[in-house]
C-alpha cells in the first residue's frame, strides 16, 4: 500500500498558543483552529495537496457539512475538479488511530452523496487510496498515489 510523507510539511504549519490551548492556522478556512491530533493530520494533508499535487486552494473544501438520509455529517477534505464536481474525498484520523473497516464505511457513506472518483483514508502513518468506477460498480485499490488533476 502506498504511503506519503506528510510529516515533511510540519514546519509549514503555523501554530499559536492561547489560554493553554494550541491552535493551527488553516489556510483554506483562513483561521486558527484547535490543534488536535486529527487536525494535525488534516493540516499536513492539506499541505500535501497544495505543495505536492499543486491543487489550488479554491478547489479544496475542509470540514463541510453534508446531509445524507436527513442526517448531518462533516467530511474532512474534499477536492473538486474544474467544473466543481467532487474529485477526491479524504478522511483523516489521528496518528494514534488505526484505519479500519469502520473508517472505510464512514468515507463510503459520505461518498454516497459526494460521488467523488477517488477516496483517501489517512492517519499520517498510513494512507490508502481507492478509485471508484461508478458505471461498472467497481472499487480499485491503487498501488500508487493518484496524481490527481483538477482538469
Amino acid at each position: 500500500m502506498p504511503d506519503i510523507d506528510i510529516l515533511k510539511y510540519r514546519n509549514d504549519l503555523k501554530t499559536k498558543k492561547e489560554a493553554e490551548k494550541v491552535y493551527v492556522f488553516d489556510p483554506l478556512r483562513r483561521k486558527y483552529v484547535v490543534f488536535t491530533p486529527e487536525e494535525m493530520i488534516r493540516q499536513l494533508f492539506i499541505q500535501y495537496l497544495l505543495q505536492e499535487l499543486k491543487i489550488p486552494k479554491k478547489h479544496i473544501a475542509v470540514e463541510r457539512q453534508i446531509i445524507i438520509n436527513q442526517k448531518s455529517y462533516r467530511f474532512d477534505i474534499l477536492v473538486f475538479d474544474r467544473s466543481g464536481k467532487p474529485l477526491m474525498v479524504v478522511e483523516c484520523k489521528s496518528h494514534k488511530v488505526n484505519i479500519t473497516d469502520k473508517t472505510a464505511f464512514q468515507i463510503s457513506r459520505y461518498n454516497i452523496a459526494l460521488k467523488a472518483k477517488y477516496l483517501c483514508l489517512t492517519n499520517g502513518k498510513r494512507s490508502y487510496f481507492y478509485k471508484i468506477d461508478f458505471d461498472n460498480r467497481d472499487l480499485k485499490i491503487l498501488e500508487n498515489i493518484p496524481m490527481i488533476s483538477i482538469k
